[in-house]
């Protein structure tokens, strides 16, 4: 059996990252469709496949898997849309790549006989080229109707990827997990380089210095895994140094101080999952961290 057609309706970097990589793997990408028609050509270009439209129905009539692929708050207007002419077809899938909102964001696809499904990749994609780049290899998310599930565990399977399959109801909290471990990281790496530049160590030198450590760490995760990846004060259960850095805060930085805790009792935990730590010399922990 071939494979199904495939249509992108929102010719941005995801859409087009996602359809070059499915006609490398044999979809046919029968349409790709965007408000301007010159977004639409230049991704058929790149994707190398498809005719270039500017009607969101006309392109989702001709195909199987329907991605929608605008930006996240139009998706459901354009599927509502879509579905009120009656343009999904019977039997089709239609997906969006949204990382906050379930499957049910596109319900009105099931008015015509579609399935929906969410699929979002968990990674970064600045532009085009990173995005291919970065999508196989990497984990996706799925979630929405049994029947749509298997064509998404294909679709990820072309695109090289891992599946999670995850309830409707958890989406947002998925996607927070994800703003943590992304977003907040680089905030923290922020936080870090204004602490430096409290001791006279410019940004510049200061991303450069902790670039080889943060490099480090990401390599500890891949090789030893969480718990055992943490080193560092806390880990030791060394509240004499704890309590040096919080000394320093109130000299240098004292707004600093409160990130510094609440960060420092999440260590706490996985310290003790790591065994490092007894009992009693986490509640020591969590008592000066509390004071602090």
């Amino acid at each position: 059996m071939g494979r199904r057609k495939v249509a992108i309706i929102g010719a941005g970097v995801v859409g087009t990252a996602i359809g070059a990589l499915l006609h490398r793997k044999g979809f046919p990408i029968a349409a790709v469709a965007s408000r301007s028609l010159a977004s639409a050509e230049k991704a058929v270009h790149y994707i190398g496949d498809g005719k270039a439209m500017a009607d969101p129905a006309a392109a989702a009539a001709t195909a199987e898997l329907v991605f929608i692929t605008t930006p996240d708050g139009a998706i459901a207007e354009v599927c509502n849309d879509i579905a009120a002419q009656r343009q999904f077809s019977e039997g089709s899938v239609v997906l969006h790549c949204c990382g906050a909102d379930s499957a049910e964001l596109i319900a009105a696809a099931r008015d015509c006989g579609a399935k929906v499904l969410s699929i979002h990749p968990l990674q970064t994609m600045a532009d085009t080229d990173q995005a291919v780049a970065n999508l196989p290899g990497s984990f996706f998310a799925l979630d929405g109707d049994a029947e749509a599930i298997d064509a998404g565990k294909e679709i990820i399977a072309a695109l090289g990827g891992t599946v999670m399959v995850i309830p409707s109801g958890g989406k947002m909290l998925y996607h927070a997990a994800a703003v943590v471990a992304c977003n907040y990281f680089v905030a923290l790496v922020f936080q870090a380089l204004r602490m430096l530049e409290a001791v006279d160590i410019p940004k510049e030198t200061g991303l450069a210095a902790l670039l080889p450590l943060l490099q480090g760490t990401v390599r500890n995760l891949e090789r030893v895994g969480i718990p055992r990846a943490l080193t560092g004060p806390i880990e030791r259960g060394d509240l004499k140094t704890i309590e040096g850095h919080l000394a320093a805060f109130d000299g240098f930085m004292p707004e600093g101080k409160a990130i510094y805790c609440e960060m420092g009792k999440i260590a706490v935990d996985v310290a003790e999952a790591k065994g490092s730590i007894d009992i009693q010399t986490k509640n020591k922990l969590l008592e000066v961290l509390d004071e602090g």
